[in-house]
């Protein structure tokens, strides 16, 4: 088994684009209406939103590959890019996505461990999250990798106005 993370770059926008319908739909179409999940896809996984996501600096985005197979990505933040405004000293895990077929197989632990090395090296205080009040599993995940939770926020899904809770996890 060999795993492999490789930062994106704006060649990789129709990959990413893909990459990113096919996992948030995998994820979380079943718990949405059909009208309120294309809603979102449209907006938040346009070329134009991604290419904007790609070419922010305080952005960056990373393939993982698992045996030579593209797997999940995973999308972090900081300073202004991030979505809520937690502070300059903390980055923000924004994405993590698998492909079904990959999970189980390590590679969200192993894009989280990225994401905290990432932090580490720019000097960040915390690491924060975002999850889905429902998404238990994820949450317990979250949980066994030391982070808390700090707050909440909503997440509009077309017209589904549902809750996140923000997770951090402090590095020093």
């Amino acid at each position: 088994m060999t795993i492999e993370i490789k930062k994106c770059t704006l060649d990789d926008l129709k990959t990413l684009h893909n990459l990113s319908v096919e996992t948030y739909t995998d994820t979380f179409g079943e718990y949405n209406t059909e009208a309120d999940l294309n809603d979102y896809l449209d907006k938040a996984y346009n070329n134009a939103e991604l290419k904007k996501e790609l070419t922010n600096i305080n952005s960056m985005f990373y393939f993982a590959f698992y045996d030579g197979k593209l797997a999940g990505y995973l999308k972090l933040n900081v300073l202004d890019a991030q979505s809520e405004s937690i502070g300059d000293e903390s980055l923000e895990i924004e994405r993590i996505y698998i492909r079904k077929q990959f999970k189980r197989l390590g590679l969200g632990t192993k894009l989280l461990n990225f994401g905290i090395a990432k932090a580490e090296e720019l000097n960040k205080q915390s690491v924060w999250l975002g999850v889905w009040e429902n998404n238990f599993p994820a949450q317990k995940f979250y949980q066994k990798m030391d982070f808390v939770r700090y707050s909440e926020h909503k997440f509009i899904m077309g017209e589904s106005v549902q809750t996140d809770y923000i997770l951090k996890k402090e590095l020093r």
